[in-house]
């Protein structure tokens, strides 16, 4: 009993002394975290994300560079509209914001039309709407012709949450379609995969993004 008692004396110290952070506040991605002292590429601690206009979006925790415990998401206004608990791979609340009620999706490789669960982007809706705003740049043969309108980006979402097969299937021209998929393929692949019966499964989406010429 003592040799156990002596032993966890020396342990503990150690292993405290080893978790030492550092923040880190990215004004370029509008990020706060924490990284370990000992390797500045390992995030540790508090993690925040805010928008194109300083709002919170995204609240949680890494442990050792791995999302750790419940993370939170919110909109605009404030408004919690995602909990997810990465220790139990559990949505808690998810509350999906307009954009998302108009995509379409496809189940691939089935008969099946209808999703038990569409594909939740886990950093929360409204990232991706800030994201968008704060990336996209109106192509200039768009402006020099006046023109505007809607491009319907198809892309997969695979039963492992990552992306692939960004295209459009109806080109609007201009410069739009080109600037529409590289806008979405700079989210990261931080993906919860749709499920049918209980299995996640391949899905293609649709997502609109607007070009409007004001």
């Amino acid at each position: 009993m003592n040799k156990t008692i002596l032993f966890l004396l020396i342990v503990i110290p150690t292993f405290v002394l080893g978790q030492d952070t550092k923040k880190i506040t990215d004004k370029e991605n509008n990020e706060t975290f924490y990284v370990l002292k000992s390797d500045k590429t390992t995030k540790h601690g508090e993690y925040k994300k805010f928008s194109y206009n300083n709002k919170l979006l995204v609240k949680g925790f890494y442990k050792q560079g791995v999302k750790d415990s419940i993370w939170e998401c919110y909109d605009f206004e404030g408004q919690l509209t995602l909990k997810y608990n990465y220790n139990k791979s559990e949505v808690i609340v998810y509350k999906p914001n307009e954009i998302v009620k108009d995509k379409k999706y496809k189940i691939l490789n089935s008969k099946d039309t209808i999703l038990s669960r569409t594909p939740i982007f886990l950093y929360g809706d409204d990232y991706v709407s800030s994201e968008i705003i704060k990336n996209i740049r109106y192509p200039s043969s768009a402006i020099d012709n006046g023109k505007s309108g809607k491009v319907y980006v198809v892309f997969t979402i695979d039963k492992y949450g990552k992306t692939s097969n960004y295209h459009v299937d109806e080109p609007i021209g201009y410069g739009m379609d080109e600037e529409a998929i590289r806008v979405l393929k700079l989210l990261p692949d931080n993906w919860l995969p749709g499920l049918l019966n209980g299995q996640t499964v391949d899905v293609e989406v649709v997502c609109p993004i607007n070009f409007i010429l004001e």
